[in-house]
């Protein structure tokens, strides 16, 4: 699998990321007792029928020492409601209890194999993710309090092993988009980017906004991972990890043991469905709601 899907017991990526109502937050363990990470979203019916119950927990819990950060990672393009400027009018609303941060550039989403919104992740003051899924069994019952993730903090925070370590999250599929990277001195970029699309569409995933965007410089090559043109990445991976520098110059992909300025359209393919999985891709996924609920859906 090329695509980063935390483990329980891994340790969770750090990041550093701007507040809706200004400044940078980063995720810091070992400055609380827990930290919750909620990957989560403005317009989507499920991350909005638990919001209410997340933010309880965030106050329930603040003065126990945790902090639950709630990140937005989903591309604006088609879904305005998940820009910065909707979310500033959400914390000005007072809808928030806790920082609301903007994953702009879905690099976050990314280092956690994200696929969900809303999406949990318990961490505890090693850093480590000790429960990762649903905030409770059914989006549709407030009763349920965000029962299980509760439950996990209530674990963490007595030194127990978490009973309920993993659950499926459910809700909607993140909004990925997919970066074309390229650099001018190549002549590749037409034929990539058709590439590009086609397997989109091949997969059914032409939802997915594609952005195509020029490498300049090296500083810019260096901050963006670029080593060479063109490049396939979504969340600022590289889908083609080459483990070489940053450059300014032209690449090459194997193609069963030949050379080629473009990847083989299956392999891309399989890495594309990775990167952008949605829960219910997921092996093992199940729908955490009762049968009588699924049916009504």
């Amino acid at each position: 699998m090329t695509g980063a899907r935390l483990a329980l017991g891994d340790p969770a990526p750090p990041f550093v990321l701007p507040a809706a109502d200004g400044g940078l937050v980063q995720l810091e363990p070992g400055e609380h007792a827990a930290s919750v990470v909620v990957f989560t979203a403005n317009g989507c019916p499920f991350a909005r029928a638990w919001h209410d119950r997340i933010q309880q927990v965030a106050r329930d819990y603040a003065g126990r020492d945790v902090v639950v950060l709630q990140l937005v990672s989903n591309d604006e393009t088609d879904h305005p409601q998940d820009s910065l400027g909707a979310m500033r009018e959400r914390v000005a609303a007072g809808e928030l209890a806790g920082p609301f941060l903007r994953d702009a550039e879905q690099s976050a989403a990314r280092a956690y194999g994200a696929t969900a919104t809303p999406e949990v992740f318990v961490v505890d003051r090693e850093g480590l993710v000790r429960y990762h899924g649903a905030p409770d069994g059914d989006h549709d019952d407030p009763a349920q309090d965000a029962a299980w993730l509760r439950e996990a903090l209530d674990d963490v925070l007595a030194g127990r092993d978490v009973r309920r370590p993993a659950t499926s999250a459910a809700g909607c599929s993140i909004k990925w988009r997919v970066e074309l990277l390229w650099w001018d001195g190549c002549p590749t970029r037409g034929e990539a980017a058709d590439l590009l699309r086609d397997t989109l569409a091949e997969i059914g995933r032409d939802d997915v906004h594609v952005v195509e965007r020029q490498v300049r410089t090296r500083d810019e090559a260096e901050r963006l991972g670029f080593p060479g043109s063109p490049t396939f990445a979504v969340g600022l991976r590289d889908l083609f990890p080459t483990g070489s520098g940053a450059a300014l110059t032209c690449r090459l992909y194997d193609r069963d043991g030949r050379s080629s300025p473009l990847p083989d359209r299956s392999e891309l393919a399989e890495r594309l469905r990775d990167a952008l999985a949605r829960p219910w891709d997921l092996p093992g996924w199940v729908d955490p709601r009762t049968p009588s609920k699924q049916q009504e859906s």
